[in-house]
């Protein structure tokens, strides 16, 4: 494209700047075109025009949604099909004993039951809620807890089980004793059977 001289590029400018403010300087008498570029007719634009507004006649009358009503900030709970139990403190340390207990429900509560083993971490479960089991009439009067063993948490219940069994104690024992085997009160224990075996 040859370049245009600088006074012509000042006229065109000046001209333009004129039509766009509206005031035109130059109007030209006679108008003609140069030539028309060939412009192909689309494909099916007929067709794809009458499927475009029979589509559009066939959704006219739908309506926009309404939007959903959002969840008023309030207590966070379950729901009332869950009776509402409220969302449990992760900070309440009754709590967290208990859960941490539940977790550990195969060696500590009865180490003859296997529960499935879970993650090493006891997660807190979002909605829960710690009740007392009360006994109906109809079940048998052995198998109900007495007011003596009836305990505030589930913690307090386990070790006064604990100290009414003495499960625990034993066991501990028995780690000991092996711990022991092999080293002075071991030695201890071989010196006194020889003197017994001895007089």
């Amino acid at each position: 494209m040859p370049a245009l001289p600088d006074d012509r590029l000042d006229e065109l400018l000046t001209k333009a700047a004129s039509r766009l403010a509206g005031k035109s300087l130059f109007r030209p008498e006679n108008f003609s075109l140069v030539g028309v570029a060939p412009v192909d007719a689309p494909q099916g634009g007929a067709s794809r025009l009458r499927k475009a507004q029979s589509k559009a006649e066939n959704h006219s009358h739908l309506t926009l949604r309404a939007p959903r009503p959002t969840r008023e900030k309030g207590e966070d709970t379950a729901g009332p099909s869950w009776f509402g139990i409220p969302k449990t403190d992760p900070n309440d340390p009754h709590m967290k004993r208990d859960l941490q207990l539940l977790h550990m429900r195969g060696t500590a509560i009865d180490p003859k039951r296997h529960y499935k083993k879970e993650s090493l971490q006891a997660t807190v479960p979002r909605y829960a809620h710690f009740g007392r089991i009360i006994e109906g009439p109809t079940e048998y009067y052995s198998a109900r807890l007495t007011r003596r063993e009836r305990n505030q948490s589930l913690v307090d219940e386990l070790l006064s089980a604990e100290k009414a069994s003495g499960k625990f104690k034993s066991k501990y024992e028995d780690i000991q004793l092996r711990k022991a085997s092999g080293k002075k009160a071991f030695y201890k224990r071989l010196v006194n059977k020889r003197r017994r075996n001895h007089y």
